[in-house]
């Protein structure tokens, strides 16, 4: 049995969702920049002789920072929880230990290509098959050549 999977893919985020990790990634990047240009602004204040604009300009620089970093903080979260493809796919047709057999496994975010081969635990029961995916509906096909149904499974 095919199963329509036009629900799940409407619920996946379409957004990015700026979690902890990038937020430390962009913060570090954003602190090493801001040396970067303070040393090249002091290189310019001692050669040119800005002596008076050296507080103005690391004044304005760490604002920008500082800001920059309390808006990135009031956006950090943890992305929305959604089901995964395997997750979706194992409650629907009642399988668990779902992997697909490709390179980069089974997407989370989005449906495998069509006749991709997997595996999975049918009860107490290794099955190797494929995932059939005809537009936005997704089948599970047995070693035995036939199409799981949600019933059965």
């Amino acid at each position: 049995m095919m199963v329509d999977y036009s629900d799940w893919l409407n619920s996946l985020p379409r957004e990015f969702h700026l979690n902890t990790g990038w937020f430390l990634v962009i913060a570090i990047v954003s602190v090493s920049v801001m040396f970067l240009i303070l040393a090249r602004c002091r290189d310019l204040t001692d050669s040119l002789g800005w002596e008076k604009c050296q507080a103005c300009i690391t004044s304005l620089i760490i604002a920008a920072w500082a800001i920059g970093l309390l808006w990135l903080s009031t956006t950090t979260g943890t992305e929305p929880q959604y089901l995964t493809f395997t997750e979706k796919t194992e409650r629907t047709f009642n399988v668990s230990h779902l992997r697909c057999e490709n390179i980069g496994g089974c997407s989370s975010k989005k449906l495998p290509e069509d006749r991709t081969e997997a595996t999975w635990l049918q009860g107490n029961r290794y099955v190797k098959g494929w995932i059939l995916v005809d537009g936005n509906k997704v089948g599970l096909v047995g070693s035995n050549g036939i199409l799981l149904t949600v019933k059965e499974s």
